[in-house]
């Protein structure tokens, strides 16, 4: 197993997956999660499952002005290669009562299984605010 490669491998998926969430169906994306992921967005429970991601994220979508976009800063993949942790960053936009857009920053942190057929999945997803970067705009 070649971590280096595995781990650039991750962070391409993460990079088309924030693609795709911005201009794909959920249908063409949700399956990145695992059926057991738990998703930690800040000030809420836990989001256990896949179902109850795809309404979370479903719901999100449906906020005025909502889009969210994400970039991997950095992939650790164990060494028996089954396991990855990435750091992220993402930003979050809504429309607020005036019509303007409100865009947060976020600080990521995400874990992924390589499953028995070869493909990774999401099982973890947590973030919390964070500062807002030197060039405003990315994530």
């Amino acid at each position: 197993m070649d971590s280096r490669a595995e781990g650039e491998a991750l962070m391409t998926l993460s990079r088309e997956w924030s693609a795709k969430v911005a201009t794909a169906p959920v249908d063409d994306w949700i399956d990145v999660w695992a059926e057991d992921a738990v998703m930690m967005p800040p000030g809420l429970p836990p989001v256990r499952g896949r179902a109850a991601i795809r309404e979370y994220v479903e719901t999100a979508a449906k906020l005025p002005g909502f889009q969210i976009r994400w970039e991997p800063e950095s992939v650790c993949v164990s060494q028996s290669g089954d396991l990855a942790y990435m750091i992220e960053r993402n930003a979050t936009t809504v429309t607020d009562s005036q019509g303007n857009p409100v865009t947060t920053f976020g600080k990521v942190v995400t874990v992924w299984r390589k499953e028995a057929d070869g493909s990774w999945r999401n099982v973890v997803d947590m973030w919390n605010e964070g500062p807002v970067p030197l060039s405003r705009g990315r994530p």
